[in-house]
Parts: C-alpha cells; sequence; structure tokens
C-alpha cells in the first residue's frame, strides 16, 4: 500500500464507520432494555434511505421539500419499529429471549419481501449533501463525509443527554439495570423497551439517511449492515451505546485499511475477522464490562 494513501482509507473508514456506529448503537438500545437482538434493525437502515428516496422524488427539490422528506421517512421508520414492539409484545407470553430474536429474524425477512416488492432490485440514492470537499491531514473529505460525522457527533451526544439527563433516559437505565426493582418505583418497563424500539428506529434510519447518498441502497443491504452494525455494537460491548459507536470507528478504519492495504474483494470479511479477535480476547467488548452505563 502507498503510504501516502493511508489518510485517505483511513479517513473512509471512519466516515462509513460512524454510520456502523449509528447501527451498533440502535443494536445496543434495545439489547440493554430487553436482552433482545434486534436483526431487524439493518432493514430500518435499508427504509431510512428508500422511503427518503420515494418521498424526496415526491416531494420536489428544495431545501424545505428534503426537510420535510427526512423528517416523514424518520417518522415513518420510527412508527415501524413500533409496530415490531407491538409484535413482540403479542409474542411475549411463554416465550424466552430466543423467541424474541427469532420474531426480529422473521419481520427483517418480511421488510425486506416488501422493500423489494415497493423498490425494485436496483440501486437506489438521492442528492443530499452539498458538493465539494476539503483537505485534512492528507486526506480529502466531502462535505458529506464532514456532514456524516459531525451528525454521528450530535447524536451521540444527544443520546447521553437523553440517558443521562433527563427522567425518561434515568428511568430507561434503571429498568434496564433491574426490571423489577424499577417497576416497584412507578417506571413501566413495557414503556422503557418501547422508547428502546423507538430510538433504534430513528438511529437506524438516520444511518440510511446518511449512507444512501453516499454509496446508495438496495432493498437487500439490510443483512450486511446489520451484521456489521451488530458487530460494531459486540465489539463496543454490546449493552454499550457509546461503545458501539466507537466500536463502529474502529471496524470502519479496520475495514479501510484492509481494503487499501489488501484487496477491495474482502471488504466484508474484515468486519468479522475483527470480530472474531475481539470476542477471542474479549467477549465483553472493547468498551463493556461492569461500567457499561457509568458516568
Amino acid at each position: 500500500m502507498d503510504l501516502s494513501a493511508l489518510p485517505q482509507f483511513v479517513a473512509g473508514g471512519v466516515t462509513v464507520g460512524a454510520v456502523y456506529g449509528l447501527i451498533g448503537a440502535g443494536f445496543s438500545l434495545v439489547f440493554k432494555a430487553s436482552k433482545v437482538v434486534n436483526f431487524a434493525q439493518g432493514e430500518f437502515v435499508v427504509l431510512g434511505g428508500l422511503v427518503t428516496y420515494s418521498l424526496m422524488a415526491l416531494f420536489g427539490a428544495g431545501a424545505a421539500a428534503a426537510s420535510a422528506a427526512i423528517l416523514a421517512s424518520l417518522a415513518i421508520v420510527v412508527g415501524i419499529a413500533a409496530l415490531l414492539y407491538v409484535v413482540l409484545r403479542q409474542a411475549r407470553h411463554g416465550s424466552n429471549e430466543f423467541t424474541f430474536v427469532m420474531v426480529t429474524l422473521a419481520v427483517a425477512i418480511a421488510l425486506r419481501g416488501g422493500a423489494g416488492l415497493a423498490w425494485g432490485t436496483e440501486f437506489k440514492t438521492f442528492p443530499l449533501f452539498p458538493r465539494g470537499s476539503v483537505n485534512i491531514l492528507g486526506a480529502v473529505l466531502t462535505y458529506g463525509a464532514l456532514i456524516t460525522l459531525a451528525v454521528t457527533l450530535l447524536v451521540s451526544v444527544a443520546l447521553w443527554f437523553g440517558l443521562y439527563r433527563t427522567r425518561l433516559g434515568k428511568a430507561l437505565r434503571a429498568c434496564a439495570d433491574n426490571p423489577a426493582v424499577a417497576q416497584t418505583v412507578g417506571i413501566d418497563p413495557k414503556r422503557m423497551v418501547l422508547v428502546a424500539y423507538l430510538g433504534s428506529g430513528l438511529l437506524g434510519a438516520l444511518g440510511g439517511l446518511l449512507l444512501t447518498p453516499a454509496l446508495m441502497m438496495s432493498y437487500d443491504s439490510g443483512v450486511i449492515l446489520a451484521l456489521k452494525g451488530f458487530t460494531a455494537a459486540v465489539a463496543g460491548g454490546l449493552a454499550n451505546p457509546f461503545g458501539a459507536v466507537a466500536g463502529g470507528l474502529v471496524i470502519g478504519v479496520i475495514e479501510g485499511l484492509g481494503v487499501g492495504a489488501i484487496s477491495s474483494d474482502l471488504q466484508n470479511a474484515y468486519a468479522f475477522l475483527a470480530l472474531l479477535f475481539v470476542l477471542a480476547f474479549r467477549p465483553q467488548g472493547l468498551f463493556g464490562g461492569r461500567q457499561e452505563f457509568a458516568r
């Protein structure tokens, strides 16, 4: 690998890793609240991109129309996440976490099939970011990449504020730590799990919004995106949404360096090799452990 190209591969990895981190944070929120791995998370990402694509075509050009399309698509995906929670509630009696995981997998397959019928098999994209780029430490970063990183930072700050500085966030953390005790002080565990699913839908849709303009989106992209987001969550500590964001950045950098130093044909393999390494030497994740939600 040409060392002069190293900053560019790192910058590209950080940018896509930020999206992996958002997807992983959605996994972490749901797992922390319910001990369920939501394999429909990747479909939230796909729908975030494809629904926005359709709404932007429907609403027309202009900043106001684009903003309306983005807000509407976020609301639609969050609504789908709420419906997933309702489906899981119906399956709760006599079921365990494995049953719920299988339900999320079945919902993911159904959503993927519906997306294929609605949008076809071709990749979709839409213009969202202004054109142009800047040179930072030898790497050329487009405005889209900078906006992606900025949004990821803002979402991480907002997530921290929501979890640690609001009553709802404190209730969610209390319920996640001990649902029985939380219920004795008036916290409804079911409501907190719903909040976690709504948050996961929002994070997934944001990931799709950021990813589609740069890399395009297809109805079947959810599988690989879910696997990479899950890898980010595991690498960062599965129940730690902030660790998931950091894990996504690490996975993205590994992927970028692998593409530059070895081969782009193995792009999807690098993340899973990193996951195997983490599971072998630090199974609780790089940022997991007893202090997952500590200050």
